[in-house]
């Protein structure tokens, strides 16, 4: 009879652990790169890791968000993922414009729009060689490039809208970010 209350005791204590376990806050690791942010939330076994930019137009609330993010697919194929957020309200018939210091412009659909604003994916992995050229392209120009522009028509007042970014720290940041993967 001892022996059972103990088991359940046991039982019980160990449920009651692995509940705590999963409570526990993530940890979050956070590096600055120059204009650039590394970022790491592991949780157990589960590390997410992205490098970020949020560049805002001075004297507004209108952001643009650019994320490079690695990860495994259902397949367990890598997948390199950059990420381009733009404000909503927006012609989404005209692409949006990537240029890199004084190179010819790079023009990318649209891929959807959300709350948060109007996205742009360019990925390489997938099992499309045309998209995977666009990234190679893109991502070449990021690591390499100094100056980043990037260009969108609005939809109201079609009015071009350019922000210009600064590329310092996406190379050391996404160094760091590969080592992890």
């Amino acid at each position: 009879m001892n022996k059972i209350i103990f088991i359940i005791i046991l039982i019980f204590l160990n449920c009651k652990l692995v509940l705590a376990e999963d409570k526990s806050p993530p940890k979050v690791t956070t590096q600055q790169y120059d204009n650039w942010t590394y970022q790491c939330v592991e949780r157990g076994k589960n590390k997410n890791c992205e490098v970020s930019q949020t560049i805002r137009i001075q004297n507004t609330n209108i952001n643009f968000s650019v994320t490079y993010t690695k990860f495994l697919d259902e397949k367990k194929n890598k997948v390199s993922l950059i990420t381009i957020i733009s404000p909503l309200g927006i012609d989404l018939n005209k692409s949006l414009s990537l240029g890199f210091d004084d190179q010819e412009k790079i023009n990318i659909p649209w891929s959807s729009c959300e709350q948060i604003g109007c996205l742009v994916f360019l990925s390489k992995g997938s099992d499309n060689s045309e998209t995977d050229d666009i990234y190679e392209k893109v991502y070449k120009n990021f690591i390499s490039g100094s100056t980043l522009e990037i260009g969108v028509l609005g939809y109201a007042s079609k009015q071009p809208l350019v922000i210009q970014s600064n590329l310092k720290g996406f190379k050391e940041a996404t160094d760091k970010l590969n080592s992890e993967y």
